[in-house]
């Protein structure tokens, strides 16, 4: 009958020599009384997403909320807290941020003003322009239902 051992570290891990055992050797023979119970496991904790991963639903933000949203902003309703969570959103890109909400106009539609010469060049790329527009949005809604709630 084998003789295994439950020690699993690295440095003795190796098969038992009973024939035709797959087993591990009985005793470890670099560490004294060293138990699977005593490895170290990362942690189980999930590391924060990448803001250009995140989603709406991550920010809690609805369709239908999001289209209140964008309506609020065409009409110019709340001037300074649209302007406040653009810059909190990301405050290099701002007014291209504002432009887009206001305007309705997407990457491409900024990337043609450009191409006009009606405005300059972004400094990021569409993945990062729209991450932080989600995030320009969330961070609205929050001051809208603050304002409100008051």
């Amino acid at each position: 009958m084998c003789n295994s051992r439950s020690c699993i570290c690295h440095n003795c891990i190796q098969s038992c020599r009973c024939a035709g055992c797959t087993g591990a050797v009985s005793e470890c023979r670099d560490a004294v009384r060293w138990t699977q119970a005593e490895m170290e496991f990362p942690s189980k904790r999930e590391k924060p997403k990448p803001m250009r991963d995140y989603t709406w639903r991550d920010y809690g933000i609805s369709k239908a909320r999001y289209n209140t949203l964008k309506a609020i902003c065409q009409r110019g309703e709340y001037p300074s807290l649209t302007r406040s969570a653009a810059h909190t959103a990301a405050p290099e890109i701002e007014e291209y941020i504002l432009l887009s909400v206001r305007e309705n106009l997407s990457y491409d539609g900024l990337e043609r003003l450009w191409e006009l010469k009606k405005i300059k060049r972004m400094a990021c790329c569409r993945t990062d322009f729209y991450a932080y527009r989600r995030r320009f949005y969330h961070l609205l809604d929050e001051k809208i239902r603050r304002k409100e709630n008051e």
